[in-house]
């Protein structure tokens, strides 16, 4: 199964590259949201794993984009602040903006977390695209 992953930190992003390509996913990886929105519109995923902090275009942007135009993928979303605190000035997201986008994810995972977790969830997710 074909998994994008959109996150800014290259150290993560080659871990759970690796993690995730160990339990036989296949994982592209984007280091910010407009190179995620054109890996989305030149190939086909399953699944994809969204930073919400990301330069270029932040991951609610993705996230809405995404749900605009292919509704069928299953979205992870990383948050690397406790959904619910207060948002700082330079996330740019009103906090019901940010409750209004979220509710488009399938799963919102916060950093940082247990790998086993995280590939739990995505396995969970998987699990869900195949009875469909």
């Amino acid at each position: 199964m074909k998994l994008l992953l959109i996150d800014d930190d290259e150290e993560l992003c080659s871990e759970l590259a690796q993690v995730l390509a160990a339990e036989g996913f296949k994982v592209d990886i984007a280091f910010d949201g407009l190179l995620g929105l054109r890996f989305l519109k030149e190939r086909q995923y399953k699944i994809i794993i969204l930073d919400l902090k990301l330069p270029g275009l932040n991951g609610y942007e993705v996230l809405k984009d995404i749900r605009k135009t292919v509704k069928s993928l299953k979205v992870l979303v990383l948050s690397g602040r406790p959904l619910g605190d207060t948002m700082l000035k330079e996330d740019g997201v009103s906090q019901d903006e940010e409750e209004k986008v979220l509710s488009m994810a399938d799963l919102v995972v916060n950093k940082p977390f247990r790998v086993e977790d995280f590939i739990q969830k995505i396995k969970e997710l998987a699990k869900l695209i195949e009875k469909d």
